[in-house]
């Protein structure tokens, strides 16, 4: 259940960067699309933690 609870995570923080970053670009705010990167890249690296095997 936790994988799957990591899995949703993931994907809302990759939909919610992505979200701020369009907002940031026509809002002409750096900080905000910057922001918004982050964030989509934090998605992608709990996305790729959770798919690996858990021995490791």
């Amino acid at each position: 259940m936790t994988n799957f609870k990591n899995i949703i995570s993931s994907t809302a923080n990759i939909i919610a960067g992505q979200l701020k970053q369009e907002i940031g670009y026509v809002m002409g705010s750096r900080k905000i699309a910057r922001s918004g990167i982050a964030q989509e890249m934090k998605g992608h690296a709990q996305k790729v933690a959770s798919s690996r095997p858990s021995n490791y």
